[in-house]
């Protein structure tokens, strides 16, 4: 009966702490010389493609200000793809200092001059925040497994000695 309870205590903590390592807070834009441009976002886990731009397909680039919604609201920044596909921020999580956002709209706009030149490379890489916290969980749902792998087999070698014993 407790082996079963540990198991079943121990999916929430898997499940969640897995979901939570796999937050997609990774952002890289790569983009060709001569185009096209891709953006794709990462977690611990997985990748996955947001969108792959042909050139003409971005129409600026912009910093998107707003305010942290903490008690002391502070300015936040988040550069911002414009595209004929929609609007595509380049960080996951928003920054609190602008000149961040500001300087990969500026290497955003200087590839976008003169996209013959080289290829770009932006990569902003939020995740180690959902390592700590889904680490944790993640820690804590195989430690409660291992747990109840450990009372299932120390069970299977108590029922085994009382077996023989009642056998001799």
């Amino acid at each position: 009966m407790g082996t079963v309870a540990c198991l079943l205590l121990a999916l929430p903590f898997l499940v969640l702490g897995l979901w939570l390592l796999d937050g997609k807070s990774r952002m890289d834009f790569r983009c060709e010389p001569g185009g096209p441009c891709t953006l794709t976002r990462s977690g611990w886990l997985t990748r996955e493609p947001v969108a792959t731009l042909p050139l003409d397909a971005i129409q600026a680039v912009t910093v998107e200000h707003s305010r942290s919604a903490r008690r002391t609201s502070v300015p936040i920044y988040r550069p911002r793809l414009e595209t004929t596909q929609g609007k595509l921020p380049l960080f996951a999580q928003w920054a609190t200092e602008e000149s961040e956002a500001t300087a990969v709209k500026e290497q955003v706009e200087r590839y976008l001059a003169s996209p013959g030149t080289g290829p770009l490379e932006v990569i902003r890489d939020d995740r180690r925040a959902s390592l700590r916290v889904g680490g944790a969980y993640t820690g804590v749902g195989v430690a409660l497994l291992l747990f109840s792998v450990w009372l299932a087999w120390r069970t299977r070698s108590h029922r085994r000695a009382e077996r023989s014993a009642s056998g001799a």
